[in-house]
Order: C-alpha cells, then sequence, then structure tokens
C-alpha cells in the first residue's frame, strides 16, 4: 500500500526558499539548507525529507536549474517525490531498515541507478 504524506505546499516553498539562497561557493551550505529545511517540516509536524544516495544527481540538477532558470517548478516536484520516499521510511530494526532502502535503491550510485518507491 502507497502512503502518501500529508499537502505541504506552503514548507516546501519555505524549502525553496532556504535551498535557493545559500552560496553554492561555500561547502556546507547546502547541508544547513537541509537541516533548515527539515527543521521547518518537523515543526509543522510533518516528516522529513532525506535526499538517499542515488537522487543525490537528481537533486543537484533541479537545485541548479532553480538557480539559472528560476524554475522552482522541477524543484517542487523533485521534493514531493524524495518527500513521498522519506514518508514511507520505516523498519522495526536495521536489518528491516536496510532491507527498505536496498529495495528502494537508495545506496546506488547516481549514475546507475534510479530510486525506486514500489511500496
Amino acid at each position: 500500500m502507497k502512503k502518501t504524506p500529508p499537502s505541504t505546499h506552503y514548507n516546501l516553498k519555505k524549502s525553496l526558499f532556504l535551498c535557493k539562497m545559500c552560496d553554492k561557493k561555500s561547502a556546507g551550505n547546502g547541508r544547513i539548507a537541509r537541516v533548515m529545511m527539515n527543521a521547518e517540516l518537523t515543526s509543522a509536524g510533518e516528516s522529513k525529507i532525506i535526499i538517499p544516495t542515488v537522487f543525490r544527481n537528481d537533486y543537484l540538477l533541479v537545485l541548479r536549474r532553480l538557480s539559472r532558470q528560476n524554475d522552482p517548478n522541477v524543484f517542487i516536484h523533485a521534493m514531493q517525490k524524495v518527500r513521498r520516499f522519506s514518508y514511507n521510511l520505516y523498519g522495526e530494526g536495521i536489518e528491516s531498515m536496510e532491507d527498505f532502502l536496498n529495495k528502494c535503491h537508495a545506496f546506488d550510485d547516481p549514475e546507475e541507478g534510479v530510486l525506486r518507491m514500489e511500496f
């Protein structure tokens, strides 16, 4: 059964602002932006967004498009996709969590895999 997180368009707009305003030339600002984004989502009682390894290149591409073309739609769509993944992240223990992540191909190299969300 596929679970869909509650609508969070407003919080994704805040996340968009945080990610867009970070200086890409300074190491660590992206991490800080994601921490702040998750703090905003958590304070609103919503699930955090986790960027799995396999989604890293897609995430960087949508940020680049956002910065260069000022196109928030692609960013919001990508964040909704990875948020659905994060919302469904579960496990009773480390082994079941790792099984879930492997089924989603979360640990795959971004050049070789794609995030699968067949839950």
